[in-house]
């Protein structure tokens, strides 16, 4: 049998000198400035942690895989880390995050999140954007926490959750704007509101089209959309009176561009709870097989035999276009997943749910940051992966400090062609400055 004789050492090492590119990027986009700008809440003891060290720390522990508040004490005895980010007394505990993040209200949380967000989006060189709106179910269990209760929840029915409203920006693969809600909060009775404050963020007029699933199919967002000249695809839903009117059509065209076998058609229709009518593009494609459900709508024959989509839209795109556009929002799901599996979203909780949404926003900030180093510094290939593979390749980097003369020096345990990949990302870093010129493919 094979025995390694093994040694302690005082020499504090760290597994995470990789962290350098993180707080490099973080640093030269601005976002710190941006952060003390906006008046961080503060602690009130004298010997409390400074705020933007506590904000840095959770934004950290969130990139470094961390789930739980608690995961936060494997990383206080590390010195690198507290160094690198200029921290004067480390890595706070469970309890200091707990005290602090209690500070927080939802007004407090607003006014931080739409400052910073807002200055971030005036450094994303692009012209138009297409925005995303979705929601998801963070399950939690007990129901101590503020909002936790049940809702739609397809995984655990009947079970307890949050349920956050997110918008990203499907060009650049980051977050716009984010809501943490109660478990029982629908789509559309935020969504207006929702919107308003995305506006404050972004412009009106930078965004180039909005697709929302059948989550946001109501007149009151449409209308808000309308009214702040925000073009829109919304999928709609195919209630009694709609599919009533779709059976009556007699013109479809067949285009097989976005799936074989599509027909497409248009139509006005207005609800009668609604003010206006609105275009409608309808899809219908053949059943493959006849799946026995039970037919509740409309006419027999066309549920019989046909699969139908609607899509309600203020644009002047062509049907199969439009379509085309609607079904390349499934990369939002892709974030969410990451943010959920890689950032722990579904992790960080409080009693409280203002705190809950202000650890909450402050996680999707990091993942801003870290889409644009993969953005800046990844190849186009690599810039795709996700945060547990860059984690493995690029900051999963052994790394400990020592003095030269009066300043400190990191040196990062890499040879060879891994030394090579991380001085490259260090030169990448170095030229980033604000405002960013990022690919839009």
């Amino acid at each position: 049998m094979h025995e390694l004789a093994h040694e302690f050492t005082s020499r504090r090492v760290s597994p995470w000198g990789g962290m350098k590119f993180f707080q490099q990027t973080y640093e030269r986009s601005g976002v710190r400035e941006a952060l003390l700008a906006a008046s961080l809440p503060q602690g009130t003891s004298n010997n409390a942690h400074k705020a933007i060290d506590l904000v840095e720390g959770l934004m950290v522990s969130a990139v470094l895989g961390s789930k739980r508040l608690a995961h936060t004490a494997l990383l206080r005895h590390d010195e690198v880390l507290a160094e690198m980010f200029n921290w004067e007394k480390g890595m706070g505990s469970q309890s200091t995050f707990s005290r602090y993040f209690r500070t927080f209200t939802l007004e407090k949380t607003d006014r931080v999140h739409t400052q910073v967000m807002r200055y971030w989006w005036d450094q994303q060189h692009i012209k138009k954007i297409t925005v995303d709106v979705d929601s998801t179910v963070l399950e939690r269990y007990g129901k101590k926490q503020q909002g936790v209760v049940k809702g739609y929840n397809p995984k655990r029915p009947g079970g307890v959750s949050h349920r956050p409203l997110m918008a990203f920006c499907d060009e650049l693969k980051m977050v716009i704007n984010a809501w943490m809600r109660p478990g029982n909060a629908s789509e559309t009775g935020d969504a207006s509101i929702f919107l308003k404050h995305l506006l404050e963020i972004t412009p009106a007029h930078r965004i180039g089209l909005l697709r929302g699933d059948a989550g946001f199919y109501s007149g009151e967002f449409m209308d808000t959309l309308e009214e702040e000249k925000v073009p829109y695809v919304i999928r709609g839903k195919l209630t009694s009176p709609l599919l009533n009117r779709i059976v009556r059509i007699k013109e479809w065209y067949p285009d097989d561009s976005v799936f074989e076998g599509a027909q497409y058609a248009e139509l006005h229709y207005k609800s009668k709870e609604w003010t206006r009518s609105r275009r409608v593009v309808v899809v219908r494609r053949p059943r493959k097989e006849q799946d026995g459900q039970q037919l509740l709508l409309g006419d027999e024959v066309m549920h019989k035999h046909y699969e139908i989509g609607v899509f309600f839209t203020s644009t002047i795109l062509a049907a199969s276009k439009l379509h085309k556009l609607y079904n390349q929002r499934g990369e939002c799901e892709n974030r969410i997943k990451e943010l959920k599996y890689d950032y722990g979203i579904d992790g960080f909780n409080f009693k409280d749910i203002a705190a809950v949404d202000g650890a909450f926003r402050f996680v999707m900030l990091a993942y801003n940051i870290m889409a644009l180093f993969k953005q800046k510094c990844l190849t186009n290939s690599r810039s795709r992966q996700q945060l547990s593979t860059i984690r493995f390749q690029c900051i999963a980097v052994g790394s400990y400090l020592v003095k030269s003369g009066r300043n400190k020096v990191l040196k990062l345990a890499a040879e060879g062609e891994r030394r090579h990949f991380l001085e490259y990302f260090f030169d990448q870093v170095e030229h980033l400055k604000p405002p960013f010129k990022l690919s839009a493919a």
